[in-house]
């Protein structure tokens, strides 16, 4: 990354670009388009910087799409942290081995940038619990708590 992109344009190429699963190349417009609620031609519009900015309902949902905090496109100093977390979870998947599930990444991806705009406090929290489900997952079948809660006697 040279420099920051300044247009919403340029943000959502960047995000269309590198966001996308492994096994496959960028989404098309007319796949964007049906995600997001919108003609192809819109998507076009949007990517290609001829249209300055979308509806705010189409940008919530084009910030949930792609995972990024909502101030994605409008705070250069979030911009550069995402784009910064996305190129580091790129070159971790290009170096990891070749038998991690390919649409683990994108999952991955949108998990890094959803945390980048937490406190020290709630990345702890997310941290603690990542550690107990890992705990629980590593633990034998038959000496785990249930998670279902009892069922309640009838009376």
């Amino acid at each position: 990354m040279t420099e920051t992109p300044a247009t919403f344009g340029e943000k959502l190429a960047f995000l269309i670009e590198t966001m996308h699963p492994a096994s496959r190349g960028p989404y098309d417009d007319d796949e964007l388009a049906r995600a997001w609620g919108v003609s192809r031609q819109y998507v076009w519009q949007l990517r290609t910087g001829r249209r300055a900015e979308p509806r705010h309902t189409v940008a919530m949902k084009i910030v949930r799409f792609f995972g990024v905090p909502e101030d994605y496109f409008v705070n250069d100093d979030t911009t550069v942290a995402v784009m910064r977390q996305i190129q580091d979870v790129l070159r971790a998947r290009d170096t990891a081995r070749a038998d991690t599930d390919p649409g683990d990444d994108v999952e991955l991806r949108r998990l890094a940038l959803r945390i980048v705009g937490l406190s020290a406090q709630e990345r702890e929290v997310v941290s603690t619990v990542v550690e107990e489900l890992r705990s629980y997952d590593e633990q034998p079948r038959r000496h785990r708590a249930r998670r279902k809660p009892p069922r309640p006697e009838r009376g």
